[in-house]
């Protein structure tokens, strides 16, 4: 007997089994009636997701341009206080040249 004749049972048994009765559409149908539960998450599953989606999307990018415009706040600020200690650097040293 050869290697893949011991191998060939082995591999069907881990094939999946799809059953295409049992698919419609993309998704798998079921025997009995659908509960009001069922029906309701078949419903509206995809539009709240839609929105929970979008909504977060939207928080995001909010966010981002807040904090942007934050951090440009705070670069203008420590920019505006590096000009004045260097205006008042050059004031004392004019100061200090002068005395000496």
């Amino acid at each position: 007997m050869t290697p893949r004749a011991i191998l060939r049972p082995a591999r069907t048994v881990f094939r999946p089994v799809l059953r295409s009765s049992n698919l419609q559409g993309g998704r798998w149908k079921s025997d009995g009636p659908q509960t009001l539960t069922g029906k309701f998450y078949k419903d509206f599953t995809r539009p709240v997701a839609k929105c929970l989606l979008l909504a977060m999307f939207t928080y995001q990018l909010a966010y981002y341009a807040w904090v942007k415009l934050e951090t440009d706040e705070i670069k203008d600020e420590r920019n505006a206080e590096i000009t004045s200690l260097e205006e008042q650097v050059k004031a004392l040293q004019s100061k200090a040249a002068g005395k000496s």
